[in-house]
């Protein structure tokens, strides 16, 4: 560790290796990201961990799980950082997710638990064969997490021990423009959660609903130069059937009690 791009396996997107973490000239803020599951805006932490930046190279044993590669990132932290965290809540600005007039169109998921599969005939639909070609573009280590579905979106790639059937799973391809957004085997809560991401706001499920749900959602990310289409507001109302509202919220935050800027040696 010296003092980039994130996680390929689930773990380092941007590498060829599924089996290894490589991280360069990474803030600390993005590392806490990963191993704690905060949005960087929710992350209160002294300035200078986004100015001190550091080289992680690791190894992760075959069949690590992503919670497990969490806690590894954490006790890492803790151990070669000296690191101290709680956890706080405070109410902000941000949206309540409720059920819209029509009704909840998003999708139960299936209580048969069975992995995800994509008919691969050498005949895709058209949505899948450019959707394929944005995979064309990406490293070795992503294609091994995530293959494509019929409609053109990304599901786990069966036989990956990461995302076993009915684990959760949640990825954003871009093609043509266009974000298309997964996030399958997920509460409500975690649904509000990834809108929340993607919207740069908290979001709290109030939509009443139970169970676990699978989203699949295109927009069109506001840009001067963005094709006409769905932003991400109109598509929650249209594609899902709920809406947002306005309105203040609880959220927790992660607060940085102690952090050292020089880790411990190897």
């Amino acid at each position: 560790m010296n003092g980039g791009p994130m996680p390929a396996g689930p773990f380092n997107l941007t590498g060829n290796d599924p089996g290894r973490i490589t991280w360069t000239n990474e803030g600390l803020t993005r590392i806490l990201q990963v191993a704690y599951d905060f949005p960087a805006d929710r992350i209160s932490a002294p300035e200078w961990l986004d100015k001190q930046h550091y080289d992680i190279v690791a190894t992760v044993p075959m069949g690590t799980s992503v919670g497990d590669f969490k806690l590894m990132v954490q006790n890492l932290l803790a151990e070669r950082f000296k690191l101290a965290v709680h956890r706080q809540t405070k109410q902000v600005s941000g949206y309540a997710l409720e059920i819209g007039r029509t009704g909840a169109k998003i999708t139960q998921s299936p209580v048969d638990l069975k992995e995800e599969t994509a008919a691969d005939d050498g005949k895709p639909s058209p949505r899948r064969a450019e959707a394929l070609q944005y995979m064309a573009t990406r490293t070795e280590a992503f294609n091994a997490l995530a293959s494509i579905d019929e409609n053109g979106f990304a599901i786990p790639r069966p036989g990956n021990p990461m995302y076993p059937p009915g684990a959760g799973f949640a990825v954003t391809i871009v093609v043509n423009g266009r974000f298309r957004a997964t996030a399958l085997n997920q509460p409500m809560s975690g649904i509000a959660d990834f809108l929340g991401n993607i919207l740069g706001s908290p979001v709290q499920d109030q939509t009443g609903l139970t169970g676990k749900y699978d989203l699949r959602i295109e927009y069109v990310p506001p840009s001067p130069d963005a094709d006409p289409g769905p932003d991400i507001r109109d598509a929650i109302q249209r594609q899902l059937g709920l809406r947002l509202v306005p309105k203040k919220v609880p959220v927790e935050t992660l607060v940085i009690d102690h952090a050292e800027k020089l880790p411990t040696e190897n």
